[in-house]
């Protein structure tokens, strides 16, 4: 963290660069950002702060592997960037920070719909126990 903000200070940028520590209330954090950034270099399995900033309506930049291909829709909920180039994310970030209001509000309303549509708690429960009743069944196949 101590690097990060010396280089914020050094580019001249810390007065727009916040890296805040631990968070409790994180809709407060998202309606303060500009963008989301999720740029793990391996590939998560579900990607939480990737849904949680589209349901903010926030622009998502998420890293193009396992979470981010199955939550972002490349340009219309977010951005898809390659794991582990910092250039592509830079290129990302400078496009979503020049984005017009009418841009940033569509990006919003897709994420949001898009969100609500497939990620709701009770249709991911739902999917679950029918991945559990898919496996049960097929293990009661083999024992007959």
């Amino acid at each position: 963290m101590k690097e990060l903000q010396a280089l914020s200070a050094k580019r001249g940028v810390q007065h727009i660069v916040h890296v805040v520590g631990e968070c409790n209330d994180m809709p407060a954090a998202y309606m303060l950002s500009d963008v989301v950034v999720s740029a793990s270099t391996d590939p998560e399995a579900f990607g939480r702060v990737i849904a949680e900033g589209q349901a903010m309506g926030r622009p998502v930049i998420a890293t193009d592997h396992g979470a981010g291909r199955e939550t972002v829709i490349e340009g219309v909920t977010g951005l898809l960037v390659p794991p582990g180039d910092p250039m592509a994310l830079a290129t990302a970030m400078d496009r979503v920070l020049v984005m017009t209001v009418a841009e940033r509000e569509a990006m919003a309303a897709a994420g949001i719909e898009h969100v609500r549509t497939h990620f709701s708690r009770e249709l991911m429960c739902k999917r679950t126990l029918a991945v559990y009743g898919e496996l049960l069944g097929a293990k009661a196949q083999a024992h007959t």
